[in-house]
């Protein structure tokens, strides 16, 4: 669903799915099936977690609603971005998996607690290094474009933090070019590094980061869950950084 509503192309490597189907209406459309197929197969297999899996999925839906409309109603500020990035990304991708087991292993109050105390902010983290990727990053590293972001007009941390720091001059570029298919991306690029933007983008995710792993401190998570879940928060953050 997220590669279609995105538009993209690449994924791991490899056509997304809608493309390797066709990438007309027919293609777009067998994704879109696919997609709700297994999250109906996923819930099958989630028996006692399927309310916490259902609530996860109207807050991942507002936030990519929110990630969809924001901008076109008006410039979204850095904070704003990661407040989607926190109801979206940080909780399918860390929270919801984490809870889940926790949950149908019967853990305390005190476990899930900690768990999110670690998720909320991971998944921020994450989501400003697949920017930095998606950005700076070298396709044949990551297996995704560098490009792709930019010219499709995704407003992430990145251009919001320019928007706010850069030149008027780079500024109004930036806006006049965002979005374009035929965009100079290393014009574009130049300007977010001129604004300080990546290396404030660098910062947040180091921030988040680092409040991820201070979370698993808590005497509630078991150290050998701690240690796999920081090696985890490293790899998932910092091979952007």
């Amino acid at each position: 669903h997220d590669d279609f509503m995105d538009q993209d192309d690449v994924r791991r490597g490899g056509p997304t799915l809608h493309r390797a189907l066709g990438g007309d209406h027919l293609g777009a459309s067998l994704a879109l099936l696919c997609g709700s197929l297994c999250e109906s197969w996923a819930y099958q297999l989630l028996g006692t977690g399927a309310p916490l899996a259902a609530r996860t999925v109207e807050q991942v839906i507002a936030g990519q609603m929110a990630d969809l409309r924001g901008p076109r109603v008006r410039e979204l500020s850095a904070r704003e971005i990661m407040e989607v990035q926190r109801a979206k990304t940080g909780t399918y991708t860390f929270e919801l998996p984490l809870h889940l087991g926790a949950t149908l292993a019967a853990a305390p109050q005190a476990l899930l607690d900690a768990l999110s105390a670690y998720a909320r902010p991971l998944g921020v983290a994450f989501q400003i290094a697949d920017d930095l990727l998606g950005t700076f990053g070298a396709p044949e590293m990551t297996g995704k474009p560098n490009a792709g972001d930019l010219r499709e007009g995704k407003w992430t941390v990145l251009v919001a933090r320019a928007l706010q720091s850069a030149s008027k001059k780079d500024a109004e570029r930036l806006r006049s070019q965002l979005g374009k298919a035929d965009a100079d991306v290393e014009e574009l690029r130049g300007i977010l590094r001129r604004s300080g933007a990546e290396a404030s983008a660098r910062a947040d995710a180091e921030r988040f980061c680092d409040d991820a792993l201070r979370a698993l401190d808590s005497p509630a998570v078991p150290e050998r869950v701690a240690d796999d879940l920081r090696a985890i928060a490293i790899y998932a953050v910092r091979r952007a950084l």
